[in-house]
């Protein structure tokens, strides 16, 4: 008979994933994810931009920042936004190895959207996060998810894989958003 650990859910971390593109393996970007309590903030870095996504699950709305060169864009939107796709399937690859990423022991399992979308995603059952729905997608999986593949219909398959894992407290000044800085835009 075996023991089912019970999943650690930690209230403050900051995650940072590597973004590559399958198809040529080249790097496109960086993703992290802040999380405090109820907050949460994902930034995407790529040479072209950066956009960040400040949200409450408290609340609900979100506020996307866009810096696009000298460029800067405020947005308040529904969060989270009505008319996604539904998830259709949500399956456990079983594996016969143990994949480790950032030392933790991660399960696979694969989910299908009602817009053709898959994302085959690896997360540690051991430790969860109190926002764990940094990506919408992430709400089923009982666990902190460190690596997940975006395949499109059509298009390249985008992996995004945690590089490091921090439970340091995190300033509630990373939540705070100068609107001063930015044009805003409906």
């Amino acid at each position: 008979m075996g023991i089912k650990a019970q999943t650690k859910t930690i209230g403050e971390c900051t995650l940072q994933y590597s973004i590559t593109q399958q198809q040529t393996a080249d790097t496109i970007g960086t993703k992290w994810v802040y999380v405090k309590g109820d907050q949460c903030k994902t930034i995407l870095q790529t040479p072209q931009m950066v956009q960040s996504i400040f949200f409450d699950t408290q609340k609900t709305n979100a506020f996307i920042t866009k810096v696009i060169g000298a460029s800067r864009f405020l947005q308040e939107v529904v969060y989270p936004p009505s008319g996604l796709p539904n998830l259709i399937s949500m399956k456990e690859i079983a594996t016969d190895s143990v994949v480790q990423i950032l030392g933790y022991p991660c399960k696979n399992v694969e989910l299908q959207w009602s817009d053709g979308v898959i994302y085959q995603i690896w997360y540690t059952p051991e430790i969860s996060i109190s926002v764990n729905n940094f990506e919408l997608a992430f709400k089923e999986i009982g666990g902190l998810v460190l690596s997940y593949t975006i395949i499109p219909m059509n298009g390249s398959a985008i992996q995004y894989r945690a590089t490091s894992i921090d439970f340091s407290p995190i300033s509630m000044n990373q939540f705070t958003i100068n609107k001063m800085e930015y044009q805003v835009i409906d």
